[in-house]
């Protein structure tokens, strides 16, 4: 009965929707740095491939959603 539940519960989160921006809430002071230097800094390239590693499900729609999240983010701060 456990083992059952147990499944289940993987089971259902793999057909859970990706949230990019939930999967960036969750990250540590440093990843969230880490990427916005990848972004403002470094390119779009090193943003796109820093997503793809911490986040190989992420689909490149899903990272264009997060650069436009963080964008937004940067402009509300000025």
């Amino acid at each position: 009965m456990l083992m059952k539940s147990g499944l289940r519960d993987i089971a259902g989160t793999s057909s859970e929707s990706f949230n990019v921006i939930e999967e960036f809430s969750e990250l540590t002071p440093r990843r969230k740095v880490l990427l916005c230097d990848h972004l403002f800094t470094e390119g779009r390239q090193a943003f796109y491939n820093t997503v793809e590693l911490l986040w190989p499900q992420a689909s490149s729609d899903d990272a264009k959603r997060l650069e436009k999240f963080l964008y937004s983010l940067k402009n509300r701060s000025h």
